[in-house]
């Protein structure tokens, strides 16, 4: 599998950290200033940060897995 270039991965890097800065301002938002945040709500907001960080990643290494596969039957 190809590696992506130094662009892709800053800007899946980019992504990350929306995602992460999107997933607190929604959950910000909901629980009206984390004021409703519970106790277990901060390991959800915690493990749904890790999650919004690895989503554009994953994304990003699928597409490279799938275009891998077409250029590999392009050479047979």
């Amino acid at each position: 599998m190809t590696k992506p270039s130094e662009g892709v991965r800053r800007i899946v890097l980019v992504f990350s950290v929306l995602s992460i800065i999107g997933w607190v301002s929604w959950v910000g938002i909901v629980s009206k200033g984390f004021s409703q945040v519970k106790p277990v709500g901060w390991l959800v907001l915690a493990g749904g940060m890790l999650i919004a960080y690895f989503i554009p990643q994953s994304i990003c290494k699928v597409t490279y897995w799938v275009i891998d596969g077409f250029k590999k039957d392009k050479e047979t």
